[in-house]
């Protein structure tokens, strides 16, 4: 629906959780989820008390408005470089999937329990599904830009290698959650590894 013919109230109401979201996102990633109060994101927010809990009864749900606010932020991601004037590079789309990594480690850090619960959340009830196949159609068309110039013959198909990348992409995100004891880097440096030898196959 255009934005235009969606009520003003509506679009305030949204504007408001989305603010909600991005503050508990930020604070969450310097702070730690338990540090972080409902008064600290209400105050953040510019909301009171009472209006946070009108959106989110409880603290936890925000967590799962922030992993599928992470899958929107990939899509998201993904539409702008398909909207940039030169063809994407192959290297150029394993240094995006890697900066989004960075972003996720920083903010999952202090909180994986409660995270690897939202992201599991995400993936069965359906959101992420959905997601998922909207990226895996943004990195087909990328990548198919970025494999017409490469020299190899014969081409490999782009749809398989955005799937391929998307379920490395969702396996490594799911094992570092799972993973209680590992070092900060792993996550990043992992995906590095994983994503460059499917990539591979693109050379």
């Amino acid at each position: 629906m255009n934005a235009s013919v969606i009520p003003l109230r509506d679009r305030q109401r949204e504007h408001t959780r989305s603010e909600i979201v991005r503050v508990a996102f930020e604070l969450f990633g310097t702070h730690g989820y338990e540090k972080v109060s409902v008064e600290m994101i209400a105050a953040e927010a510019g909301i009171s008390r009472a209006t946070f809990f009108n959106y989110f009864p409880q603290k936890e749900l925000i967590l799962r408005e922030v992993a599928s606010a992470r899958a929107e932020k990939l899509k998201a991601t993904l539409a702008a470089l398909q909207a940039s004037g030169p063809t994407p590079t192959i290297e150029g789309i394993l240094q995006l999937i890697l900066k989004l990594s960075a972003e996720n480690a920083r903010i999952s850090h202090h909180s994986k329990k409660l995270m690897i619960e939202a992201f599991v959340h995400q993936v069965s009830r359906g959101p992420m599904l959905a997601i998922r196949e909207q990226v895996v159609d943004a990195l087909t068309q990328i990548l198919a830009k970025a494999l017409k110039s490469a020299p190899r013959r014969p081409k490999p198909d782009p749809k398989a290698i955005a799937e391929t990348l998307m379920a490395v992409y969702i396996a490594t995100m799911l094992e570092w959650l799972m993973r209680e004891s590992i070092p900060q880097n792993w996550l990043v440096e992992t995906m590095r590894q994983r994503m460059q030898l499917v990539l591979e196959g693109t050379r």
